[in-house]
């Protein structure tokens, strides 16, 4: 008989397959609620575990993914803000350095100047032309003087309707009468070139021999030629070497050239207006700079502060201020 069946089993594979899920189904149906549930436990468990598992791994990587692009948005944004916040405290600290700079001249030495923007800076080796977005018919001539908080620039060439030049120290050219603030030497500053294309240093001409002049010693504008007014800041001693009839005097500018974004054009001296003074000081105290202080002191402007250039303008004809 077990033989009998075991053969129609083999020979009806299909139905004998059919009748065993059925029978286990139905005693599984017969099984109390407790063990249904500690069989489906052992049965689904070897089953469904490695499917349960790839699941919930490409939920977890889809979420991971979701996540590092908002963290790439976020950073995106972070970065954007960062440099806009550093370009506004770019600006802050440039206006500061300005407003400083227009409120550190005395009453009485006090200029009309105009602000303009550097708008070209033609490249090469060496610097002999700077275009600003000032010209005529903002009231700029030629051979007016131009500055910035560090000192002097150098003076507008040619003007145009809309836009002018400047010929900056760096030019071939240039030549500016000076003198040592602290011993009072005159002396002429001028570039010195190895070649055309080649700028070695800036030299103070003309010094007589054995002058009280030493390294550190500030040099600034004497207001001999009628061009530029006494007192703007040219630049700082850096090496005097003592000749037979004259000194030989380096001269380091202070101005930096190639990042200038912003100068002032003096366009005479300014009226008295205590008005306009109020103001300034008031300025001033608001943003804690002390005013009547030169700008241009490389020690003090190191600790916020500057000093008051001196003088009067003169008339004069010279060799330099050409």
């Amino acid at each position: 008989m077990v033989s009998l069946l075991a053969r129609f089993l083999r020979e009806n594979r299909e139905l004998s397959t059919l009748i065993i899920c059925a029978l286990i189904s139905l005693t599984l149906l017969a099984l109390p609620p407790a063990v249904k549930n500690a069989v489906s436990f052992v049965v689904s468990t070897p089953t469904l575990g490695p499917v349960k598992r790839v699941t919930s791994g490409a939920t977890e990587l889809l979420r991971v993914r979701q996540e590092n692009t908002q963290l790439r948005r976020l950073t995106i944004e972070l970065m954007e803000e960062r440099s806009g916040l550093l370009a506004c405290r770019h600006e802050n600290d440039r206006l500061r350095e300005l407003t400083s700079f227009l409120i550190a001249f005395e009453e009485e030495e006090r200029f009309e100047m105009i602000p303009a923007s550097v708008i070209g800076m033609p490249g090469g080796r060496v610097l002999e032309g700077i275009e600003i977005d000032r010209g005529l018919e903002h009231g700029i001539t030629a051979g007016m003087p131009v500055i910035v908080s560090e000192g002097l620039v150098g003076k507008i060439s040619r003007a145009f309707p809309g836009r002018s030049l400047i010929e900056p120290l760096t030019s071939a050219s240039s030549a500016v009468a000076v003198t040592v603030e602290r011993s009072r030497v005159r002396g002429i500053v001028r570039p010195r070139y190895r070649s055309a294309a080649e700028l070695l240093s800036w030299e103070m001409d003309y010094v007589p021999a054995r002058s009280d002049i030493q390294k550190g010693d500030r040099v600034v504008t004497s207001g001999l030629g009628g061009v530029y007014p006494p007192g703007l800041v040219v630049g700082e001693v850096t090496l005097a070497t003592e000749g037979p009839l004259t000194m030989s005097v380096a001269v380091k500018l202070a101005v930096e050239f190639a990042t200038t974004e912003q100068v002032f054009i003096v366009t005479g001296r300014a009226e008295r207006d205590p008005g306009h003074d109020d103001r300034l000081d008031e300025l001033a105290r608001t943003l804690g700079i002390t005013p009547g202080v030169t700008p241009g002191d490389t020690e003090d402007a190191a600790d916020g502060e500057l000093d008051a250039p001196g003088g009067n303008p003169t008339a004069g004809v010279g060799e330099a201020d050409r």
